[in-house]
């Protein structure tokens, strides 16, 4: 059994299995476990496809072995992020260093088990303030600082840890930035120095960050998992009028009910549609088009990209050279040293090809994938 489609049905049943705590049904005929794993392994799910598989075997047996390992490897990646958690709000909260955790730490409690929910990293926000004292504490662990997003610090320590340091949720540039801003004043207090979003608002930011990684061509399989389990896990608590009225706010409520439909029609058997499958698609396989980061913008003309490649704005100029965080007037200066430093580079050449290979067409069926979604 090879055709793709059939390959992306088992996939999502067997995942579906496991947040329901139920077993896979899955067809009789063997199946294509080369593509199924595969298509796990793209969506970081392997851990989930390995409890399916343990549950009612359904892969070949080098393929199940291959799960298993990932699996082990994510219980050492657990044990390796939690310990690290713990070692840092204990020292931020003796550094009186006011915190909140985002996203995974909170997220895995919907889940079986924790290892289930694949961390790629740690996402902590602290107030601007301090961010330096942070810093330091974080560069203390052994940790190596890699660049600045220009909201978030990242820091990276071979082969299981990295740590987001986050002073906003998104960048100024971008539309929901204003919104977040408001964040510290509606969280609520954990314990000490740690404070974290309610429920009602760790839905909307789930859903407006999905929403970044939906329209910028990143992986989307996990908050859809995420957005499915708010609802299944936390339904009965969850206040939707407000959150309706935030993603309102945000220009999400549309987007955001078809996700959660999206939810139910993969792992919980409801009633799909033209529109369903389409976006179903669109997070198991990803975008229908190449380069498609690029398609995304493929408005601008050809020379306007060319132009935004080379000379990139103040806040992707941060995360390469730190030094314009206190004096951004030296960008000119440093867009020149960008330009020598990678003119000869491969990859250089080949964001311009892609960038003269990417039109209106791409652009187009981007675009209308984003309005069927609910993005505007």
């Amino acid at each position: 059994m090879s055709d793709i489609f059939t390959s992306k049905s088992i996939l999502v049943k067997a995942v579906a299995s496991v947040l329901n705590g139920r077993e896979a049904e899955l067809p009789d005929e063997a199946v294509d476990s080369e593509a199924v794993y595969k298509l796990a392994a793209k969506n970081n799910v392997g851990t989930i496809v390995y409890f399916a598989d343990r549950n009612k075997p359904f892969l070949d047996p080098a393929f199940a072995e291959r799960l298993e390992r990932s699996y082990k490897a994510s219980v050492v990646r657990e044990v390796n992020q939690q310990t690290q958690l713990e070692l840092i709000k204990k020292d931020f909260s003796e550094n009186g260093i006011e915190y909140m955790l985002l996203k995974g730490p909170h997220l895995k409690k919907l889940y079986p088990v924790p290892e289930m929910r694949f961390m790629v990293d740690m996402d902590i926000l602290v107030h601007a303030r301090d961010v330096e004292k942070a810093k330091e504490l974080i560069l203390s662990y052994g940790l190596e600082f890699k660049m600045n997003n220009g909201k978030d610090l990242v820091f990276i320590k071979e082969p299981f840890l990295t740590i987001e340091l986050h002073n906003t949720l998104f960048v100024e540039e971008h539309e929901s930035y204003d919104y977040f801003l408001g964040v510290w004043d509606r969280a609520e207090k954990v314990d000490g120095f740690e404070y974290k979003m309610s429920d009602n608002d760790l839905y909307v930011y789930t859903v407006a960050h999905l929403r970044e990684h939906y329209v910028s061509a990143e992986a989307c399989f996990r908050p859809v998992m995420d957005i499915f389990l708010l609802n299944k896990k936390y339904g009965d608590r969850l206040d939707f009028d407000y959150i309706n009225t935030e993603l309102s706010k945000l220009g999400l409520l549309k987007f955001a009910e078809n996700i959660k439909r999206l939810g139910e029609c993969m792992f919980d058997g409801a009633e799909t549609d033209d529109t369903m499958t389409l976006m179903e698609n669109y997070v198991v396989f990803g975008p229908p088009v190449k380069n498609a980061a690029l398609a995304a913008k493929a408005d601008k003309s050809k020379p306007a990209r060319i132009l935004s490649s080379a000379f990139p704005g103040l806040s992707h100029m941060r995360k390469l050279f730190p030094v314009l965080e206190k004096y951004p007037f030296l960008i000119v200066v440093f867009w020149f040293v960008r330009i020598f430093k990678n003119i000869f580079k491969k990859e250089t050449r080949e964001k311009l090809d892609a960038i003269q290979e990417t039109g209106e067409k791409e652009y187009n069926v981007l675009h209308d994938i984003y309005r069927k979604s609910g993005i505007e």
